[in-house]
């Protein structure tokens, strides 16, 4: 599986992200601008070349518009009919502007009043998307996303307002500074690209780009980067991410732990534990950890601040790998018991009974968990040809 990384650190823009594709394709700029030929007709061209500053080396690439500043949506929609952009990539594409026309951000009208668009605006998308299909990635991820801001009348600094609206749900942030990180048409494509701000994820890398513009502000890179990840169907194990959340206790009844621990447990945790420890000045205290998926985090969070004596705890986001397993319900000689199958890929490495259910056959037949155990694992993996 495939996946790009748009490092948007120093924010993005649609030029900074063809520029960044470039280098990491190492594509021709004579061969891009061939490529890109049909858009002459629309008064399109482009410049392209190397960039070099602030210790990064890497591509510019701009679209020059001959005469054009705005395109209406008409013509907009002719020109996507035209281009050789994979049915996919036109749907992004008409998305992106649709969004526009659906928010009211355009940025002028004609004489007849029909909103137009920014035609250098129109021309980085189009750009961008039509370099993106080539490289077939799976997935898109980027990291968290500096806005940066820009100056208003007031002379204020402030994140542009059709960029925000474009945002949402994604993780965002703003540096000192008054110039604008992220455009317009960098938050239309990372919204079109269904991007997802998240870590670097660990993978094989392929490739990697730099691309830059010419934009004020715009000493620091775009980086990109193409990784190849492990399809997980074909990993012999489960892969995911947990929540650990952690708090030291020392001022706590200890017999309001168990109903601490019940409470989590009720509410999804996936594990909880105490372990002892020495804080400082050699108080004797506890640290409660309770491992839990990312989506109960907060819910689990709240139970430990109300109803213990802490008032602060640490979490982080881990990863973890699980052998795949599977439930399967076994009539034994002594009686119905669930039996846990774990497996490394086709391998079953591991046959466990459930212990609620060996505890009620012990209660009802009065035969030790010692001796049920290992005699109904043993009929299993008889019957099963274990």
């Amino acid at each position: 599986m495939k996946t790009l990384y748009i490092d948007c650190t120093a924010g993005i823009s649609g030029s900074r992200l063809i520029g960044a594709l470039l280098d990491l394709k190492k594509e021709d700029a004579d061969e891009f601008k061939r490529r890109m030929s049909w858009l002459r007709r629309h008064g399109c061209a482009w410049t392209v070349g190397p960039a070099r500053r602030n210790g990064w080396t890497g591509i510019e690439a701009e679209p020059v518009s001959s005469g054009r500043k705005d395109l209406g949506f008409a013509e907009i929609e002719t020109l996507l009919d035209e281009s050789k952009l994979l049915p996919e990539m036109k749907e992004r594409a008409f998305s992106a502007f649709n969004d526009l026309k659906t928010v009211g951000c355009v940025f002028r009208g004609d004489e007849g009043g029909a909103p137009l668009l920014d035609a250098r605006l129109v021309f980085e998308i189009v750009g961008a998307l039509a370099l993106l299909e080539t490289l077939q990635v799976d997935s898109v991820y980027s990291s968290p996303i500096n806005v940066g801001g820009r100056v208003s009348g007031s002379g204020r600094s402030a994140v542009s307002a059709p960029v925000s609206l474009f945002l949402k749900g994604m993780t965002v942030f703003a540096r000192e500074g008054e110039h604008e990180r992220t455009t317009l048409s960098g938050a239309l494509l990372l919204k079109a690209l269904s991007a997802s701000t998240a870590p670097l994820p660990a993978g094989r890398l392929i490739a990697g780009g730099c691309g830059g513009d010419s934009s004020p502000g715009s000493d620091e890179a775009l980086h990109v980067m193409v990784l190849e990840q492990d399809d997980e169907a074909a990993l012999p194990y489960l892969t995911g991410k947990i929540v650990v959340m952690e708090t030291n206790i020392d001022d706590m009844n200890p017999q309001d732990y168990q109903n601490l621990e019940e409470r989590l447990f009720a509410c999804g945790a996936l594990d909880v534990f105490f372990t002892p420890i020495l804080m400082k000045k050699m108080r004797p205290a506890v640290r409660l950890t309770c491992v839990s998926s990312p989506a109960d985090r907060e819910k689990l969070g709240e139970i430990i601040l109300r109803y213990s004596t802490t008032i602060g705890l640490r979490w982080s986001e881990v990863n973890r790998m699980t052998l795949k397993r599977r439930i399967q319900r076994f009539e034994s000689s002594v009686g119905p018991v669930s039996m846990k199958l774990s497996r490394w890929g086709d391998e079953i490495v591991r046959v466990t009974a459930e212990y609620e259910d060996l505890k009620r056959i012990s209660r009802e037949t009065g035969r030790p968990l010692e001796q049920l155990r290992p005699l109904v694992v043993s009929e299993f993996r008889q019957k099963e040809d274990l």
